[in-house]
């Protein structure tokens, strides 16, 4: 996975407590995002995180997220054999794709894999929340 340079995170902005929380699954290997993520979306969003495919399916069945934020780029599995496995269980659910990499889209439009949204590291976590609240 690349390595990000420069601030990843600046701060949420509009996240106050009369939203009402979803619950989003955020599927990270990267221990360091994962800890970014908790500490700037745990006010707004009851999060459950996974750091492998595995995992993930695992979490997907046991809590039912709202919402799902997806690492293309995961330890056991690729985030586009992922998505397949996510879609035959919740072919409805929203999907967030975050990539490091700018030609994700077409991969995935040539697979006709549906998906909610994508979005390129490094991001501001204003700007996922942006499209985790639009998704639902």
């Amino acid at each position: 996975m690349a390595r990000l340079s420069g601030p990843l995170i600046v701060g949420v902005q509009g996240m106050d407590e009369k939203s009402p929380r979803r619950r989003v699954l955020i599927v990270e290997d990267e221990p360091a995002l994962r800890m970014t993520y908790e500490r700037h979306f745990n006010p707004r969003y009851d999060l459950v995180f996974a750091a492998s495919g595995a995992e993930a399916m695992r979490k997907l069945e046991e809590t039912r997220p709202d919402v799902a934020v997806l690492d293309m780029r995961l330890p056991d599995t690729d985030g586009v054999e992922l998505l397949r496995r996510i879609r035959t269980v919740q072919p409805r659910l929203p999907v967030i794709i975050t990539t490091a990499y700018m030609s994700i889209q077409p991969q995935l439009k040539v697979l006709d894999l549906p998906y909610s949204d994508y979005i390129v590291k490094p991001f501001r976590p204003d700007e996922l929340a942006a499209r985790i609240d639009a998704a639902v």
